[in-house]
């Protein structure tokens, strides 16, 4: 059985000034973001962990890097864990797209679907999925491993949609920066044992 821990990045500015923050914008993290990676490091002994995966994204792998104690060469970049891409909405003030196009934003804030219709050059939600469901598939096979998976907020929330199957990933909230969820693989069932805490538990 795989134990996998999933991490969302530290802070960005875009993060702190509640833009869109997609695969477009490649930010690194901002002076609160390098604490809270700092902090989460010190509950983590990463000597546990067989494998650490990380988006080739600035803030995600800046982040694993300072969780692995500063080393990067033992990080396995993987590109299924991009950010999803918003396309011409990367950047842009999530305040000022609602103003627009309030149609597009459910109950909780986040974009639906839908915003393809108007955002030019974005990723579709399914493509995402597809990616992410590819990711767990793969390192289920590691077989008795523990895994760290460094990411992001959409990529969080779809992780958390395919291990439970839920239908709709408007259900599932947005883990905080440095936020932590842990789950469990077999190839016949997936469990989730905790979904974005603010602390590791091991």
């Amino acid at each position: 059985m795989v134990e996998l821990y999933v991490i969302r990045h530290g802070e960005t500015d875009t993060n702190k000034e509640v833009r869109i923050n997609g695969r477009s914008t490649d930010m690194p993290l901002n002076e609160t973001g390098i604490k809270q990676a700092h902090e989460l490091a010190e509950e983590i002994d990463i000597s546990k962990f067989d494998y650490i995966y990380t988006s080739p994204m600035k803030r995600a792998l800046q982040t694993a890097k300072i969780l692995n104690q500063g080393v990067d060469d033992e990080l396995i970049q993987d590109e299924r864990l991009y950010e999803a891409d918003y396309g011409s909405w990367d950047g842009v003030k999530e305040s000022e797209l609602y103003a627009k196009y309030p149609q597009t934003f459910d109950d909780n804030g986040f974009l639906l679907p839908n915003f393809m219709d108007y955002a030019e050059n974005a990723e579709p939600y399914e493509s995402v999925y597809k990616r992410v469901e590819s990711f767990l598939a793969e390192i289920t096979e590691l077989g008795d491993k523990k895994v760290m998976a460094v990411c992001h907020g959409f990529i969080s929330r779809a992780i958390f949609k395919q291990v439970t199957g839920i239908p709709d990933i408007s259900a599932v909230v947005q883990s905080a920066n440095a936020g932590v969820s842990k789950y469990q693989l077999l190839r016949t069932h997936r469990y989730v044992r905790f979904y974005a805490r603010k602390k590791y538990i091991g």
